[in-house]
């Protein structure tokens, strides 16, 4: 009896773990919806601000030595920014601010990896094969 109760609360239980894991590591992170204004609205930009974030990147060493490696000296630069729309600039301020300096370190990889080895010990348990480590 104990068998059978094991048996009825533990296999659909792990088949329901695996949909669940497959489910959301299948949903892509980045799937907002936003309501779409009918008229684009015209935003005002804080050029200052923008205008420090940017030179904030710029003055980074990583920065200005590709900056340099491709040939453009610094007043070529600010030339070239100060040049830019309220709005380009704001994009672009907005931009650097979402960079990672050394990407996001492939934790997603590791958590997809995990979670593919997770889905294929249940997989496993549930076709009746045994996992021998030794």
């Amino acid at each position: 009896m104990n068998a059978i109760r094991k048996w009825f609360f533990t296999r659909p239980l792990a088949i329901y773990l695996a949909f669940a894991c497959f489910i959301i590591a299948s949903v892509p992170s980045n799937s907002l919806a936003f309501i779409i204004p009918s008229q684009t609205a015209q935003t005002a930009f804080d050029r200052s601000s923008d205008m420090s974030t940017v030179q904030r990147a710029l003055e980074s060493k990583a920065v200005s030595q590709r900056l340099s490696e491709l040939g453009l000296t610094m007043d070529e630069i600010n030339k070239r920014i100060n040049n830019l729309t309220d709005s380009d600039l704001h994009q672009f301020a907005s931009r650097l601010d979402s960079i990672h300096a050394g990407g996001d370190g492939g934790i997603g990889v590791v958590i997809g990896v995990l979670l593919v080895v997770v889905l294929v010990l249940v997989i496993l348990n549930l076709t009746g094969h045994k996992i021998i480590v030794k």
